[in-house]
């Protein structure tokens, strides 16, 4: 993963003990459901520019990691809350409220048709609207997998870097908006496994079923 090369306020607490034997179950189930995967998604795979979740963090680490002043990255972030896109009021509900953070911030996921998982998010917060864009930008469309491998430690480099109460509060934002991010993606993922192991009880062949946006507390 990338290592940041700037000196970090906070260090985030690592990933749970149990998320390699976890994120080892999803890629049983991906090398399972690939061939099951539609047609439409493999085409638009091959003529789709695709790029991957580390090239994506690597991107904003090295951004980041290139604005020495804080208060350009506070900028930049004001910068990126302006390109967040509005979430409905119908899901600013507190069932999607991102639990630990300062402000009130919003997540919805859902897995799509082509096993990729979509994000939404969304605050009442500018500086937290930037943090929501950076994360969304960087998951938006990944497979889970990819998005189970992202460590918290990943995010330091993008770190808003003030020595004071808010930069404590900021730093918090990132960490919980991306816990509840893979949170969801955890429990799409254990839909899917649960669908399976149902349908073959049944004796039914397993087919793969959109999975509508979850809840995201944390």
């Amino acid at each position: 993963m990338v290592s940041s090369t700037t000196t970090t306020l906070l260090t985030l607490s690592p990933p749970p003990p149990d998320s390699s034997q976890f994120i080892s179950k999803v890629n049983a189930v991906t090398r399972k459901h690939a061939r099951l995967k539609l047609s439409v998604c493999r085409s638009s795979r091959l003529t789709a520019s695709h790029t991957g979740v580390n090239d994506k963090l690597h991107c904003l680490s090295s951004e980041f990691g290139s604005l020495s002043e804080p208060i350009d990255r506070v900028k930049r972030l004001l910068h990126y809350a302006s390109l967040l896109p509005p979430m409905d009021r119908s899901d600013r509900v507190p069932e999607n409220r991102v639990v630990g953070c300062a402000t009130e911030v919003w997540v919805v996921a859902h897995m799509d048709e082509c096993r990729r998982m979509r994000f939404r998010a969304d605050s009442d917060s500018e500086i937290s609207k930037g943090f929501c864009w950076c994360l969304v930008w960087m998951l938006d469309g990944a497979e889970p997998e990819e998005v189970l491998m992202v460590e918290n430690q990943d995010l330091v480099a993008m770190n808003v870097g003030l020595f004071n109460v808010k930069a404590r509060s900021r730093v918090n934002t990132w960490h919980n908006v991306f816990l509840a991010m893979q949170k969801a993606t955890k429990d799409l993922v254990l839909q899917q496994v649960e669908q399976e192991e149902q349908e073959q009880e049944q004796g039914k062949p397993f087919q793969f079923h959109h999975h509508s946006p979850s809840h995201t507390k944390v």
